[in-house]
């Protein structure tokens, strides 16, 4: 719920002129907006711009390698991950991919939302902030949901005790 697929239906949906594959956990954790569908056949779903959905399954690095053993191979490549995820273990397995393979990673993304990020005890506050301890840009989405004060809260231990990752605010995941 903090906006990672209303961010990536928005990047799937723009006019860039880049063949973006998008790698998920699994199809029903990422709902695709209808009208970029044109087919799904074999664990990918194939978008109108022409980017790829695929299955993570249980191997990255093998999602990864036939992504770009494709004939066409995609521009990109954007992992969505579930909001549970450690992504320290997906940054590991590309830096390998980067000494192997033509690839490289442009930024990792956290998007936190801000109405719901966990209090200090809370069951997955340190999962959270090990996300965006990870992240080269860090969304803070959902402003419009929340007081001064509630984001002044949230700010203060992303900036104390996290890496100055550039924070950008948002409602709509950037949208309007």
């Amino acid at each position: 719920g903090a906006g990672k697929t209303t961010l990536l239906n928005r990047i799937l949906a723009a006019d860039h002129g880049r063949k973006i594959a998008v790698l998920v956990n699994d199809f029903g954790d990422v709902s695709i907006d209808a009208d970029l569908v044109v087919g799904v056949e074999d664990g990918a779903i194939t978008l109108a711009n022409g980017c790829i959905c695929c299955t993570i399954k249980d191997d990255l690095v093998s999602a990864v390698r036939d992504l770009l053993r494709r004939p066409s191979p995609p521009d990109q490549i954007v992992v969505e991950q579930s909001g549970v995820s450690e992504p320290r273990t997906v940054l590991f397995s590309f830096r390998v991919m980067e000494q192997k393979w033509p690839l490289s990673i442009d930024a990792v993304v956290a998007i936190v939302d801000a109405e719901q990020f966990p209090s200090p005890g809370d069951r997955h506050y340190l999962l959270a902030r090990e996300q965006i301890a990870v992240a080269d840009v860090v969304v803070l989405n959902k402003l419009d949901l929340v007081g001064a004060r509630e984001l002044a809260a949230l700010r203060r231990p992303i900036a104390q005790d996290l890496p100055p990752a550039p924070r950008v605010g948002s409602t709509y995941a950037g949208g309007p």
